[in-house]
Order: C-alpha cells, then sequence, then structure tokens
C-alpha cells in the first residue's frame, strides 16, 4: 500500500468513527429531546437554559426527578437571584417547561416569580429555608 492510500484510508476512518460522535453531542434537535409520544428526554434537558416569553434566561436545569409513585416529575432550576447574587435551587413541575425548537420554554414565569419560590434543599427532599 502506497503512503497516499494509507493515508487517505486512515482519514476515511477516523472521519467514520467521529462522525456519529460528533452528532450524538448536539441536544439542538426537537426530534431528539422531544419523542414522538411527546415524553422529553431529561438527559437532553438537564444544562439547558430555561427561557421566558421574551427570549431572556430564567435559569438552567439542573435535574430531573423522579419519584416512586405516580407523581408528575420535577424539575431542578437554578436561577440568579440579583439581590443577594447567588444562585438558588427551585423545583418546578416538569410540566411547566415548553420545549419549542431547541429551547427550554417556562410560559408566563418571571425571574422574580422563580426567586420568590422556597428553596429547594436536596437534604430534605423537598422545598428548605
Amino acid at each position: 500500500m502506497t503512503k497516499l492510500s494509507m493515508l487517505t484510508t486512515a482519514a476515511s476512518l477516523a472521519m467514520a468513527f467521529a462522525a456519529p460522535v460528533a452528532m450524538a453531542q448536539t441536544p439542538s434537535a426537537h426530534a431528539r429531546m422531544v419523542l414522538a409520544d411527546h415524553s422529553m428526554r431529561a438527559s437532553m434537558l438537564i444544562g439547558m437554559k430555561v427561557l421566558d416569553d421574551h427570549g431572556q434566561v430564567l435559569g438552567t436545569v439542573k435535574e430531573i426527578l423522579v419519584k416512586d409513585q405516580a407523581v408528575e416529575p420535577t424539575a431542578i432550576v437554578a436561577v440568579l437571584d440579583l439581590n443577594a447574587l447567588a444562585t438558588r435551587l427551585v423545583a418546578v413541575p416538569l410540566s411547566h417547561l415548553k420545549v419549542e425548537g431547541n429551547k427550554v420554554m417556562m410560559p408566563g414565569a418571571t425571574k422574580e416569580m422563580l426567586v420568590a419560590m422556597p428553596l429547594y434543599d436536596y437534604e430534605g427532599g423537598g422545598p428548605g429555608r
């Protein structure tokens, strides 16, 4: 085999193996975040910015909690409290988040509303102080 053909073969193999990995890391496709039965993939939602009706960032999805009963899943959202200059965790029902294209929206919500919610406490398993 010549050097040129070996180099071409190696480059082709490298691209063939890299393409699926690159495609798997792009969570922007709506079809992959929301399935045909309208269920949302938690793995795709975690880390996404949550936007208000005007496209302003309200916070970031940090976790999706599922109880062992027939209870609606909860999204834990990290919100920056501009008054305290700190991030606070709040729990919102997952149904309050809507996926539109590749964006996660929370219709009707404002940052002030989320900051006013009780803090979520992982240790206590619910709203804290």
